[in-house]
């Protein structure tokens, strides 16, 4: 019986990778003029481009006129085939809803085009996370395209997320990069790879998906398949688009094979896990802007008066932001000059959301930046500081936490500072830190000049409702009986350093870090090491030396009691370790070097969570650093977030092996967005996306992984992958010999998932202080329930938006103060219901109603 095979012709289109953004944008110039004149002659019926929209844009920006109307023509006519992308993400190391905003931006911008392709295509993405097919349905996509991560034996499957929702999944069985028309022996190698693929297809029709990345089409392709179909009789091949493939496929498949939630099996393909900590600093720098972007900047907009709402700004700051998510990108395996450029947009990014925050500010009339406007209406100077000041609530649900805030004050240091607010009503407050400081301030009617003062770091505890604010004022205290006591201790004294009503902290032993929960009184031993290990990888896999291990000391001790309850203890770290691997890399150097720091850890009254900081210069390359949190038990599982998941993951430990071929290790590390649940232990994080458990002596670690440090894209010499993941090529600065600095907080105290949930929210996503009163009346709207957990709150065409996400296993009713409608993550309002069903993501918009009391 002949098979018949459907043809699609496709390009994978990485922007920057083993090239920098430019240099693939002239070879992308080259390669659409060739799709042109092979869509001209016949040759191509029509070109997948990637299933993202980004790279069309980058082209349009840079051809000819000419050339780029031609492909505009082709665009309309569905030959070019762009969306629903607008990149191709890596689905583990951006936010659930960076993921929901490149598919909105994506399908937009396609349709804007001309047309965009409703396919689910992900056909390079290093697994998958488990609420795709919902993410994917909130858009109408019923069907995904995907390659690594499935470990399935049939290409026709049933994706299922964790609410229920499915999407028809082809598995590309052998991978999306097949060009035999483009080889030398094209009829050998087209046969070989359908005949691979035919045993496993329970459809009628076959799929070949001809090209690769960054690769031409074969001019003479139609030719080609016109030879194949008359010299044989077993397969019969027909170009057309993936849509229309996955269309016949669905009517012509009956059962299929289901697969559930996350993706990250890797016994046909590599997942290539360690990814996930490499060039850690730009994790962090992502997670920095998107906590500032949705957590901050999209809130207050929200509130603010809707007229002259900066829509374009935005879409392009979003837009800068996504073009981040790319996977080799924020993976961190191109080239280093690929990073130092992300290193620059990021920067950019923070450029644009400082114009944003100001033009809310000016808008809410906190701040003024015309000095004419000072004087003659009695609004704020520009050369204004934060005596008066403004705590803001980013979230629906209300807070009544303590939160760290940065506040600048003009003229000389103060020891203390009265909190009040507008009222005169004392609010907690302490100061941390106090540093001298000066701000440029740069008015629109005339010249610029320079403040003098103090930046102090100030602990405030405060209670807001959701979105709300609350102003504040700012006073110096002179006054020496307000400062707190400072103690400098020898590593060897085993007194407590710090404590209170929940933990006891003290160092014994071997410089060991000690915390006695007063609660149940268990003590947690060496707690907080900092480990080194040899790394023989690349960027893409760690891969071990030996069972060598290096370990920071503690060289010096300070504790310090300060207002209100709050005590500090700051450890002076240094770790002696290899310079990096010898030059056969069959053993560590012989030069050593040390890499120092300082780790800060704070208790707050009232608060089970220990606050952490480290600020660390590393010196030393071929390493993976990680924090060490002794579990105290071996445990059968650990649980982490994902993008609108909650994810309980059976426990794996690494294996030691030597990969062959298309071998893999076996998964041991574990993906994170903000939260962990190891045992007792509950550990929030920004930008620590990786994570281990580690088999100790009786009991299990937490090992989170803080800095990896390897030479090379790629390699094929590893123990941990059989082959290469990419060119063999030198990246020095992926070593990450620089400054690095890490906050995160922990519980000793077994906290749910929600409570952990919530905590990571307001670590993340914190009130942040404003400078300023606001004189205009704002938008509130109040979230009463704790379990919900909130994804965005934005202004929309349609009104002020709030989308909310279940982790738990019972439907819940969002409980709103104001009137609402609910809409799919597109926009379209559906029938109305407040149910928020398990794991199910929910977009809500406040409706007409509550939108009349929105003025200035």
């Amino acid at each position: 019986m002949t098979r018949d095979v459907a043809v699609v012709v496709q390009t994978h289109w990485d922007r920057e990778w083993y090239y920098p953004h430019q240099t693939f944008l002239g070879r992308l110039l080259q390669v659409m003029e060739q799709v042109v004149e092979q869509l001209d002659s016949g040759q191509l019926v029509s070109f997948l481009f990637d299933g993202q929209v980004s790279a069309i844009e980058d082209f349009y920006r840079e051809a000819e006129p000419a050339l780029a109307e031609r492909v505009r023509h082709y665009v309309s006519e569905r030959r070019i085939i762009i969306g629903p992308w607008y990149i191709m993400a890596d689905e583990f190391l951006c936010s659930g809803e960076s993921l929901i905003r490149n598919l909105e931006l994506g399908i937009r911008r396609a349709n804007g085009h001309g047309h965009c392709q409703s396919v689910g295509y992900l056909p390079d993405t290093f697994g998958h996370v488990s609420q795709m097919p919902q993410l994917l349905g909130g858009f109408g996509i019923d069907n995904a395209v995907a390659w690594r991560g499935i470990d399935a034996g049939h290409s026709e499957l049933l994706w299922q997320s964790p609410d229920g929702s499915e999407v028809f999944t082809v598995f590309l069985t052998e991978g999306y990069y097949q060009h035999p028309f483009n080889t030398e022996d094209w009829q050998g190698n087209l046969t070989a790879y359908l005949e691979k693929i035919e045993g496993r297809s329970k459809g009628r029709q076959l799929l070949l998906t001809q090209g690769g990345d960054h690769l031409l089409s074969d001019s003479r392709l139609q030719a080609r398949i016109d030879q194949f179909n008359t010299e044989q009789d077993a397969y019969r091949l027909q170009q057309t688009t993936l849509a229309d493939y996955i269309a016949q496929l669905q009517e012509q498949t009956g059962a299929c094979d289901r697969i559930e939630g996350e993706l990250r099996g890797n016994s046909g393909a590599f997942v290539l896990p360690d990814v996930l900590s490499t060039r850690q600093y730009l994790k962090q720098q992502n997670q920095q802007l998107e906590d500032r972007l949705t957590g901050l900047i999209e809130p207050l907009l929200a509130v603010m008066p809707a007229d002259r709402y900066p829509a374009r700004y935005l879409e392009q700051t979003w837009q800068l932001l996504i073009e981040q998510h790319a996977h080799d990108s924020i993976c961190g395996c191109s080239v280093d000059s690929v990073h130092r450029e992300m290193e620059s947009r990021f920067e950019q990014l923070h450029q644009r959301l400082d114009h944003l925050r100001q033009l809310a500010q000016t808008r809410m009339g906190m701040i003024n930046q015309q000095l004419a406007d000072a004087r003659e209406r009695s609004l704020p100077s520009p050369f204004a500081d934060d005596s008066e000041f403004t705590l803001f609530n980013p979230s629906p649900k209300p807070s009544s936490s303590w939160s760290i805030h940065s506040l600048f004050l003009a003229g000389d240091r103060a020891d203390a500072l009265k909190v009040t607010d507008k009222q005169g009503k004392p609010q907690e407050a302490c100061i941390l830190d106090s540093q001298p400081a000066q701000e440029f301030h740069s008015p629109l009617d005339d010249f610029p000049d320079m403040v003098h003062g103090y930046r102090y770091t100030v602990a405030i505890k405060g209670s807001l409702p959701g979105l709300g604010m609350l102003p504040c004022i700012a006073e110096k205290q002179d006054t020496k009986s307000a400062a707190g006591t400072s103690v400098v201790q020898s590593p060897e004294d085993q007194s407590p350093l710090l404590q209170n009503e929940f933990y006891r902290i003290s160092l014994e032993g071997d410089r060991e870090l000690v915390i006695e929960d007063k609660g149940s009184g268990r003590r947690h031993v060496d707690m907080l090491a900092l480990v080194s290990e040899i790394d023989t990888g690349d960027t893409y896999n760690f891969s071990p030396l030996d069972s060598r291990r290096y370990r920071a000391m503690v060289e010096t001790v300070a504790s310090a009691q300060l207002p209100g309850g709050i005590g500090e203890l700051r450890l002076q770290l240094r770790l002696p370790q290899p310079a990096g691997l010898s030059p056969d890399r069959q053993d560590t150097s012989e030069k050593e070097v040390t890499s120092t720091g300082t780790l800060t850890l704070r208790l707050l009254p009232d608060d089970e969570f220990i606050h952490c900081a480290l600020v660390w210069e590393n010196h030393a390359g071929d390493q993976r650093l990680r924090l060490h949190i002794p579990l105290q038990e071996a445990v059968a599982s650990t649980a982490a977030d994902s993008a609108f998941d909650w994810i309980e993951r059976p426990k794996q430990y690494a294996v030691t092996m030597q990969a062959q071929g298309q071998q893999e290790a076996p998964v041991s590390v574990i993906p994170t967005q903000s939260a962990i649940s190891a045992g007792a232990v509950g550990f929030v994080h920004r930008g620590l996306q990786e994570f281990e458990v580690i088999e100790g002596e009786g009991q299990d670690l937490l090992g989170i992984t803080l800095i990896r440090s390897v030479g090379w894209l790629s390699r094929r010499d590893l123990k941990t992958r059989g082959l290469g993941a990419g060119p063999d090529l030198e990246t020095p600065e992926a070593q990450c010999l620089r400054e690095h600095q890490f906050e995160f907080a922990f519980t000793l105290r077994a906290p749910t998932p929600v409570e952990l949930l919530n905590r990571a929210a307001g670590f993340r996503k914190p009130v942040t202080a404003l400078r300023g009163h606001p004189s205009v009346q704002l938008v509130q709207v109040q979230l009463a329930n704790k379990d919900l957990q909130v994804s965005s709150v934005r202004h929309t065409e349609h009104g002020l938006e709030i989308r909310l996400w279940n982790p738990t296993a019972k439907s819940i009713d969002a409980s709103f103060d104001r009137p609402v409608v609910r809409t799919d993550l597109a926009g379209a309002v559906l029938k109305h219901s407040l149910t928020v069903r398990p794991k199910q993501i929910a977009t809500f918009v406040v409706s007409d109603a509550a939108k009349e009391d929105r003025h200035a």
